[in-house]
């Protein structure tokens, strides 16, 4: 009853300020973190609470578009990376509440392999922090990504989704001024941008997308990154974006229509080279109004420390038009 009374509240604003759909960016869920499986299952309990609904990604592509309209409070749930976590303690979650889960994948993580058991089939596997995991991927042990069986069951037996994260998550460094040296272990990228032979004292930069800054350092493979001009990034971009959607479309044997930037972070050249490949839509992390007309699809970032309280007020700052365009 309450749900309801709430969800014919936020309609009833919605119509009064106009509409926004907030959609959520998650990452890990585990146990042994800031945003354990009872945690997370608190934020699903508050959303539907509050009287949204969860929609798919392919159906908020269509209100964007304007070739639907959004007939209640809608909300999309995603999760970038597509680390085992989520398959073994967030999937779990969202089932048992019947809702939704968009899911980005890193395609040169993901390996063949039977599907493991989650937690609500026994499964309590104790899995990496994020760092990690990319640490051991970037070695070439890809265990702790989801393989292939798990992201065919999300798509074809449980009516999740699961698109693009780009192929190879590439890192660069962003800025030639030095904040710390390699020892200091900073970011899981250090290791790998300054080379396997780099000694504990090289100086390490700020990190970011290599998709959308003019970076430098060396790529997964260990060959430095030519990407100081235009056509040399557009190139790898195009490259990598249309790899990843060649490998997910062979494996899940259905169209691959959008991709999340990695970091969230972009430029013209991102994007051209992101239509280039043939995505419809990008997602970012900007602070945008999301609804019909919208240009990318931003997010809002929910890190392990965000409390319910935060949540709460995200979510009815962001499901209204007039209050999104205040705090973009």
């Amino acid at each position: 009853m309450i749900r309801l009374m709430n969800k014919m509240l936020l309609s009833l604003t919605q119509t009064l300020l106009g509409a926004s759909i907030p959609v959520l960016c998650y990452h890990q869920v585990r146990p042994e973190s800031g945003m354990t499986p009872e945690k997370f299952g608190s934020h699903l309990d508050l959303i539907r609470k509050m009287g949204f609904e969860t929609i798919s990604l392919a159906r908020l592509h269509e209100i964007i578009t304007g070739k639907e309209k959004p007939l209640f409070p809608a909300i999309v749930i995603t999760f970038d990376d597509c680390t085992l976590d989520n398959w073994i303690y967030a999937v779990p979650e969202l089932l048992r509440r019947g809702m939704r889960g968009v899911f980005f994948a890193i395609t040169d993580f993901l390996r063949p392999g039977q599907a493991r058991p989650r937690a609500d089939q026994g499964g309590q596997t104790r899995i990496p922090r994020f760092d990690g995991i990319m640490d051991q991927a970037l070695q070439g042990n890809c265990e702790w990504f989801m393989n292939h069986a798990e992201v065919r069951l999300l798509v074809h037996d449980m009516g999740m989704e699961v698109y693009s994260h780009s192929a190879a998550h590439q890192a660069c460094f962003t800025s030639h001024k030095p904040n710390g040296t390699l020892g200091d272990a900073k970011h899981w990228s250090h290791k790998t941008l300054c080379g396997p032979d780099a000694a504990a004292d090289s100086p390490v930069y700020p990190t970011g997308s290599a998709y959308a800054h003019a970076g430098f350092g060396l790529d997964w493979s260990g060959s430095p990154l030519r990407i100081a001009e235009q056509e040399e990034r557009l190139d790898m971009c195009l490259e990598d974006f249309s790899r990843a959607k060649k490998e997910l479309e062979a494996i899940l044997d259905q169209p691959c229509p959008f991709l999340c930037l990695p970091w969230g972070q972009f430029d013209g050249t991102t994007l051209e080279a992101s239509a280039q490949a043939g995505y419809q839509a990008a997602l970012t992390l900007e602070r945008t109004v999301v609804g019909p007309g919208s240009q990318r699809i931003g997010r809002i970032a929910v890190k392990d420390a965000k409390t319910p309280a935060w949540l709460r007020n995200k979510l009815f700052l962001h499901a209204h038009a007039l209050s999104a365009k205040i705090l973009r």
